[in-house]
C-alpha cells in the first residue's frame, strides 16, 4: 500500500503563532539580503542561525525567500488556450500530491506555492500520485492547452515509470500529452518554445521564459482544503 504525501512529524510547528511570526521575520531578512546580492547559501545560513531555526524551518525559509516578488513572462489562465506547454514534471506532481495528501505548502514572497518535500534523487509513487496526474491533465484540458510535454529528471528513481503513467492517463482522458525521463530538465524547460509550467524560481527568472504556475491554479480552485502557510507577508 502506498504511503500518503502528508505532513511530516515536525510540521506541527507551522501551527505555532510565535514560530510563524519568527519565521516570517526571517523570510523578510533573507529576502532583503538576496535583493542586495548576497550569496543565497551563506545568507540563508546566517539568517537561520540568527533566528535559531530548525531544519524544517530552514527549508521553508529557502523556499519562501527571493530577491524580488515580480515575475516577467507570467501568463494569465486564458492565455494558455491553444498553447503548447512544457511541464516540470516532479515540480508539478509533488506539489499536487502534497496538497491532496494534506501536507504543508509554503507561499513565498513571489506569491508561488511550493512544497517542502525533499526528493534528492529518490521518488516513490504515493497514494495521491494518480489523482495528481489526473487533476493536472484535466486542468490542461480545461485551460484549452493544445499539447503538453512532460519532463522528469532521469536520475531520479521512478522517473520513467511516472512518464509512462502520465501518457497512459492522458490517452484515457483524451488529452494530448507526451512524457519522458531526460537529463538536464532545467535546460530543456528554459529552451521551451511554448509555455513553461513550473514554480521553480531558477527557471522563472530565465530571460524570455513564458510561464504559468499550474499547481497554484489547481490548488486554489480544486483543492480548497489544502494547507497553505503564507510566509510572503511583504508582498
Amino acid at each position: 500500500m502506498r504511503k500518503h504525501r502528508g505532513p511530516a512529524p515536525e510540521d506541527g510547528l507551522f501551527h505555532d503563532p510565535e514560530r510563524l511570526r519568527r519565521l516570517r521575520e526571517a523570510v523578510k531578512d533573507l529576502s532583503w539580503l538576496l535583493r542586495r546580492g548576497y550569496a543565497s547559501k551563506a545568507a540563508a545560513e546566517l539568517v537561520g542561525n540568527r533566528y535559531q531555526l530548525t531544519g524544517r524551518e530552514r527549508l521553508a525559509l529557502s523556499h519562501a525567500s527571493w530577491d524580488r516578488s515580480d515575475r516577467a513572462g507570467r501568463l494569465r489562465p486564458q492565455e494558455l488556450r491553444g498553447e503548447q506547454v512544457c511541464v516540470d514534471g516532479f515540480n508539478l506532481l509533488i506539489t499536487l500530491e502534497t496538497a491532496l495528501g494534506g501536507g504543508v505548502l509554503i507561499r513565498g514572497t513571489d506569491g508561488r506555492i511550493r512544497d517542502l518535500a525533499a526528493v534528492h534523487g529518490n521518488y516513490a509513487l504515493r497514494a495521491e500520485t494518480e489523482a495528481a496526474i489526473r487533476l493536472a491533465l484535466k486542468g490542461l484540458r480545461e485551460l484549452g492547452v493544445k499539447r503538453s510535454r512532460w519532463y522528469f529528471d532521469r536520475p531520479v528513481s521512478n522517473s520513467g515509470r511516472l512518464a509512462v503513467l502520465v501518457e497512459s492517463t492522458a490517452r484515457e482522458l483524451g488529452v494530448e500529452a507526451e512524457a519522458e525521463a531526460v537529463d538536464g530538465v532545467d535546460g530543456r524547460l528554459k529552451r521551451c518554445e511554448g509555455v513553461v509550467l513550473s514554480a521553480d524560481a531558477a527557471i522563472l527568472d530565465s530571460e524570455g521564459v513564458r510561464w504559468f504556475d499550474l499547481a497554484e491554479y489547481l490548488i486554489e480552485r480544486k483543492i480548497p482544503g489544502a494547507w497553505i502557510v503564507d510566509l510572503g507577508d511583504e508582498r
